[in-house]
């Protein structure tokens, strides 16, 4: 269930209506009209969940075809390959990438990934904030595993 629906399930914030008010509320606790009991009406208990929730999306991934991604920061994602190329015994992979639309690529780069003790790949590679991440995989023979031509895209 998502914060929002939480919030709304709660009813946590008053429903809006057209009706204009002379009085202009706040959402800082210091300008807030006070309550009945003399507590401020402002809440924030969902503002440190959402400040501190990086990997909101949690791990994404392609179980089948053996790709996943974690968001690790606002400015790092790991990436984890052990599909087609590594079935094949690939010793070497690199992944190329870029962000925002999958149909066109932006600030595309390709890193090489670190071979791991049960055969997968890893990578640590940048996140743009607010653009998908598109992925496709080759190895050190220009093999490439691009999803069928789909390549990989995750929602950041």
């Amino acid at each position: 269930m998502s914060i929002f629906d939480n919030m709304m399930m709660n009813n946590k914030y008053p429903k809006q209506t057209n009706k204009k008010s002379t009085k202009q509320s706040s959402l800082y606790p210091e300008e807030s009209p006070k309550s009945a009991a003399g507590k401020q009406t402002f809440k924030e208990e969902f503002s440190d969940d959402l400040v501190s929730d990086v990997s909101r999306y949690g791990i994404q991934s392609y179980s089948k075809a053996g790709v996943t991604f974690e968001k690790l920061s606002e400015t790092q994602g790991k990436i984890n390959y052990s599909g087609l190329l590594a079935k094949c015994g690939a010793q070497d992979v690199c992944g190329v990438f870029g962000y925002g639309s999958n149909q066109n690529w932006e600030n595309v780069s390709t890193i090489q990934f670190n071979k791991e003790a049960e055969g997968s790949f890893q990578a640590i590679i940048p996140v743009e904030q607010g653009k998908n991440i598109n992925i496709a995989f080759k190895d050190s023979a220009e093999n490439w595993d691009n999803n069928s031509g789909m390549n990989y895209t995750f929602v950041n």
